[in-house]
């Protein structure tokens, strides 16, 4: 069942109380609430640029809202027309659209005071100039760069800033020679701020060397260029300069007017969608600006505030910093890479500023660092970890409406995983059918708890591509045609035989698992097996057996899990076709799911699957808080552990301590609970000590290559008990099905 589907049902009536408290684990209160969707985010960005662009007003006059309705109106018309033309390949996404719309307005420049009269851009200048490239701009960035971008299955650089650049630079540049304000280049000498021929051009001042820099900002940027002082003085000009860069300037962008405003309406949306918005940029960006500008001043001279104040403030850095950088298509999805991003924006634009006199410097940075964004996907991807984190769900907000939207990048499906997992980044490995890639971020090694599809926004089902998760029934029936043979049983699943068996080795519940990678080996079935290997006190961990001593090394039953995909993928590397692996339940599914995929690329491959009976397994951490507290024992120095009769037995120095396996429910791995599979049903051959005698254990055959493993195996035979087996397996999946598994 889709996450939707889970979420209707859970608000329906129909919905048992059980249900009810899981709906108010996952934060929701009210049966009518769910999480942040992408509109929402977008309405509450749609707020805060409206907020800038009205109180633009003040400064800009009645122009700068025309423009924004202009490029609204223009960016939701293309929307609609192109839904029509595009069908689900580009649905309609009007609210996106109009913060588009919104952005390219916010971020159209409007020159120099003192250049008015031959500025042919600008809004001051006057003319249809000032509305129409603002309507290209938004025209070409939607249809080329948001949408068409869009097709080719993520956004590669930000749509308004590289339309601007396009439209406003190379495209007429060499038809016009003024369609970029003339301010933007070449205007201030920013490597020598100390001598006068820097401002060759500009009004004669004979301030002190220090404040050339200041004078000279004050010049350019003040309302009325012929006394541009109002705070400060002839000699200290840093009051004057503070009070526009800050306050309100009124030069550049529509959206920079007052960076203080700016900053005030970021930060409160930062505040409110702090778990979607990738604020990490933004602080990176202007501490990396901070501190790279002190540089320039270092290196250059002047004084240090006023070229700080300058590359933090000019025109677009601000609102660049807060509303376009952020852009979570275009940007990194990792922490490690959102920082990274953030401080190569800052060193970007300062150098593009002080070594080629362009002052738009941080909009063609953005750009540039935009293409970097698939490289710093992979740098600094959360990991799995012993210790498990406890992910801290966001209140649900209200939305009537259920709609799912492609990606939007912003990485909280990462933030909230319990298992350090990026499942965004499994389900495009997954729609790509790259196993490598699959491998490579721990597919299999979902816990199951939903938290990623909680707090999308997008409302993608990203639970169900993580490799471990439960089959839908046509998924399993694919995987029984595929793979498996013989009757099919509702509860224990498709098999041949049943019977219960003791092997030659001294092994846990009668060696028969040990006997069949050994016999597996010996026969030339398979060449190498991942198994399960005890390597820090009871902490477990997958390993490649290749030789009869590397299976008996790893005897015996580890009741946590273990990630088997790292194995495998070394196995497939190194050229090994013949493999065998030993896992559980939900370690087979995943298996199964990729071995789909890797039959594609790896015709020979061939995979023996063994599964083991499984009802639930442990934390490693918490199962050792458990026995320390229940038991008064150190379950690291533990010789042997066993699950028998619903005891958890624990044998150290030869002598057993046993708890009910009830008793260590804290202890129980999350996703347990949703699991329905008991016997592990998708694999080649089953074994487990439930409906088996002491010292036997239970074998189901589910295939041809599991009889194959059987043909030359001289195993103790005897009677199971199926019905008990068939118990057990009728209470996990009832289990699972209260808990919303299936």
């Amino acid at each position: 069942m889709a996450y939707v589907q889970k979420l209707k049902y859970l608000c329906s009536k129909k919905a048992s109380p059980h249900k009810h408290k899981r709906l108010r684990k996952m934060g929701i209160q009210n049966s009518d609430k769910i999480p942040m969707t992408k509109d929402l985010l977008m309405k509450y960005t749609l707020l805060a640029l409206c907020a800038i662009a009205f109180l633009s007003y003040f400064a800009w006059g009645l122009p700068s809202l025309v423009i924004s309705l202009i490029s609204v109106g223009v960016a939701v018309g293309c929307d609609f027309l192109l839904s029509m033309v595009m069908g689900s390949k580009g649905p309609k996404n009007t609210m996106s659209a109009a913060v588009f719309g919104l952005i390219v307005a916010m971020s159209y420049s409007l020159g120099l005071p003192i250049a008015m009269a031959t500025e042919t851009i600008p809004t001051l200048a006057g003319g249809y100039e000032q509305y129409m490239y603002p309507a290209i701009i938004s025209a070409f960035g939607l249809i080329v760069f948001k949408k068409l971008q869009g097709l080719a299955g993520r956004k590669y650089v930000n749509p308004a800033a590289i339309a601007k650049l396009l439209i406003l630079g190379l495209l007429f540049m060499p038809a016009i020679s003024s369609l970029l304000p003339a301010d933007h280049v070449a205007v201030i000498d920013l490597q020598n701020p100390l001598t006068e021929s820097a401002f060759e051009g500009f009004p004669s001042y004979y301030p002190m060397e220090t404040t050339i820099f200041g004078s000279t900002l004050l010049t350019s940027y003040a309302i009325d260029p012929a006394n541009p002082y109002t705070f400060g003085s002839f000699e200290n000009p840093l009051p004057d300069v503070l009070y526009n860069m800050l306050v309100v300037k009124y030069h550049g962008w529509i959206g920079g007017f007052s960076s203080i405003i700016v900053m005030a309406i970021g930060v409160l949306l930062f505040a409110v969608c702090r778990r979607y918005i990738k604020w990490r940029i933004t602080l990176s960006y202007l501490v990396a600006t901070v501190l790279f500008a002190g540089v320039m001043g270092f290196i250059y001279g002047g004084d240090p505030i006023l070229r700080i104040i300058f590359h933090l403030f000019i025109g677009s850095s601000i609102f660049l910093a807060f509303f376009m950088a952020t852009d979570p298509a275009t940007t990194p999805i990792t922490h490690t890479g959102q920082l990274i991003f953030g401080i190569g924006l800052g060193v970007l634009t300062i150098l593009i500023q002080v070594y080629t006199g362009f002052l738009g410097g941080s909009i063609l940075a953005l750009v540039i660092m935009n293409l970097t964004s698939p490289v710093l996907d992979n740098v600094g991807k959360l990991r799995q970890q012993r210790k498990k984190i406890e992910a801290k769900l966001p209140d649900a907000k209200h939305d009537a409406t259920f709609m799912t939207y492609d990606c939007m990048r912003c990485g909280a499906c990462m933030n909230v995983c319990v298992n350090a997992l990026s499942p965004i980044l499994i389900k495009q490995a997954h729609d790509k059918q790259d196993a490598n890639k699959l491998m490579k971020l721990n597919a299999e090694y979902c816990a199951g708890c939903g938290n990623c599809n909680f707090v999308c926004p997008a409302r993608i089902d990203l639970e169900s591509y993580t490799l471990g998760y439960n089959m839908s029934t046509k998924d399993g029936k694919e995987i029984e045609q595929k793979f498996l043979n013989g009757t099919e049983d509702e509860n224990i699943g498709v098999y041949t035989k049943i019977f219960s068996a003791k092997g030659s080795v001294d092994g846990q519940d009668g060696g028969v698992v040990t006997d069949l990678l050994l016999s597996g080996m010996q026969n030339d079935i398979f060449d190498s097996a991942i198994v399960v290997k005890r390597t820090d006190g009871y902490w477990a961990e997958a390993v490649v057996a290749e030789n009869i001593d590397d299976v008996k090394e790893a005897k015996g039953t580890k009741y946590i899990r273990v990630n088997m995909m790292a194995k495998l993928k070394d196995l497939i590397a190194k050229g090994k076709r013949k493999i065998a692996i030993v896992g559980t339940a939900c370690q087979v599914r995943a298996i199964r799911r990729l071995q789909k995929i890797l039959l594609k690329k790896y015709a020979n491959l061939e995979l023996t699957i063994i599964g083991l009976f499984c009802y639930e397994i442990f934390d490693y951490q918490k199962l050792k808080e458990e026995t320390k507290r229940l038991l008064d024992v150190d379950l690291d120095l533990a010789e042997k552990t066993q699950i028998q009769k619903g005891q958890y037995i624990v044998q150290i120095d030869g002598k057993e301590h046993s708890v009910s396996v009830k008793e260590l429910n804290a202890a129980v791995e999350k996703r347990c609970i949703h699991c329905p599979d008991f016997t592990a049903i998708y694999s080649d051959i089953s074994v487990g000590s439930v409906g088996s005698p002491d010292g036997y254990s239970t074998v189901i055959v589910r295939s041809d290559v599991g009889q194959k493993l059987l043909q030359k195996l001289d195993l103790a035979k005897g009677e199971v008990d199926k019905e008990e087996v068939t118990k057990l397996s009728i209470l996990k999946k009832k289990r699972a099905q209260k808990n919303m598994a299936a």
